[in-house]
């Protein structure tokens, strides 16, 4: 993926959710925003579970200041050519909601 392939992926989950991406150098912890939900977008090749639940449990907080459910949405990198589906991760406490 090049560099710039993360801004494709947040533009690309702020479609899903019908939201607005955040422009990167406004450096909050939200990169894309809908009337219901706060998202960060993660585009990697390898995420651990620990760093996945840290992600999840951050957007909660962030999205639960603003009543809106937080989502961390993932779609992983597998090379040129090869698609992969979107994964879209929150907290057990969020998804009651």
């Amino acid at each position: 993926m090049s560099r710039t392939g993360w801004k494709r992926r947040e533009l690309e989950a702020a479609s899903i959710l019908h939201g607005a991406r955040y422009p990167a150098n406004i450096g909050g912890p939200v990169d894309v925003e809908s009337s219901a939900f706060c998202c960060q977008v993660k585009a990697r090749r390898v995420m651990s579970l620990a760093n996945l639940e840290a992600e999840a449990i951050e957007i909660e907080r962030v999205a639960a200041q603003k009543n809106k459910i937080g989502i961390v949405m993932v779609k992983r990198s597998a090379g040129k050519g090869n698609s992969t589906p979107w994964l879209v991760c929150m907290t057990a406490a969020m998804f009651r909601e």
